[in-house]
């Protein structure tokens, strides 16, 4: 896995929490609380104030996850998921809510205020109704920042 990283790490200079995350099979959530605990570097800013990775972040982040040694030096164990159709106890399906903060980051920094996850969660609903997947998130940015133009947001 590290060899597949490391060159597509070679291939971007920098990457996106969310996609920190997919690399990390982790949800921003619990990456996040990792970052707050020194498990994982915390990301850079770009001048529009966005997080990011350089690739020698990515290579140490994604090492710790395969090691179980923090950059901080100390030890961590990470929860597998359970693969569907394992053995455990079933829990009822539930729908994961959509996580739109790199989303409404870049609203923000297009100059939209008053951005609510409730706000952008509906314009997401409106403006692409069977969902988002397989959107390239330029277009995806581009159509929710005209439909919030056009309905007096910020």
């Amino acid at each position: 896995m590290t060899a597949k990283i490391m060159n597509e790490s070679r291939l971007k200079a920098a990457i996106s929490v969310s996609e920190m995350c997919s690399l990390l099979k982790m949800s921003r959530s619990q990456f996040y609380a990792h970052v707050r605990k020194g498990t994982f570097h915390p990301p850079l800013k770009l001048p529009n104030g966005r997080p990011y990775y350089n690739a020698s972040m990515v290579e140490d982040n994604v090492k710790t996850r395969e090691m179980g040694i923090g950059v901080n030096g100390q030890f961590v164990i990470f929860y597998e998921r359970a693969e569907p159709g394992g053995s455990g106890p079933t829990r009822p399906t539930v729908k994961p809510k959509a996580d739109y903060g790199d989303l409404m980051e870049s609203l923000q920094s297009l100059g939209l205020t008053n951005l609510t996850t409730a706000l952008v969660e509906k314009a997401v609903a409106d403006c692409f109704p069977k969902g988002t997947t397989g959107q390239d998130e330029q277009h995806i940015l581009r159509t929710i920042f005209r439909h919030l133009k056009r309905a007096g947001t910020g």
